[in-house]
């Protein structure tokens, strides 16, 4: 894991999950990502502009997915994952609800409902499975 990279994977575990959240007091999964992002002194969205309410993902399922990929390119198999890609994931049903930032080639930082910030891997069955694709930002 590259040294800057560490640092901020340090500063963010631990961060527990609050849904909307974008500060150190509270992050849900997007709000994780813009914030290592910041730390990176790289800017990204806060988010679409509207409100999301908890079940946002059954009123809108595209919701997620479609601004994610306008922030970059397709990475498609879990096998390409560099760091910095954002890995995206199908957690509720059949619908894009979840994802983080990889941090090495197979180590990913998120936060999930009712968890605290932590690090995973992509090695593990689960989140293959779960695994709908990345986006690696243009211009890093």
């Amino acid at each position: 894991m590259d040294i800057e990279i560490k640092k901020i994977v340090n500063r963010l575990i631990g961060i527990p999950y609050k849904h909307n959240g974008r500060s150190y007091q509270g992050v849900d999964c997007w709000g994780l990502v813009y914030l290592f992002f910041k730390e990176l002194g790289v800017d990204l969205p806060v988010g679409d502009g509207e409100f999301v309410p908890d079940d946002w993902y059954k009123q809108e399922p595209d919701r997620y997915i479609r601004g994610i990929r306008t922030l970059g390119e397709e990475v498609g198999h879990y096998r390409y994952l560099k760091p910095l890609d954002i890995p995206y994931f199908k957690l509720y049903r059949n619908v894009i609800t979840h994802s983080g930032v990889m941090v090495d080639d197979d180590s990913f930082i998120h936060v999930l409902i009712n968890k605290e910030v932590r690090l995973d891997s992509m090695s593990r069955k689960y989140w293959k499975r779960k695994y709908a694709g990345a986006i690696r930002l243009t211009g890093l």
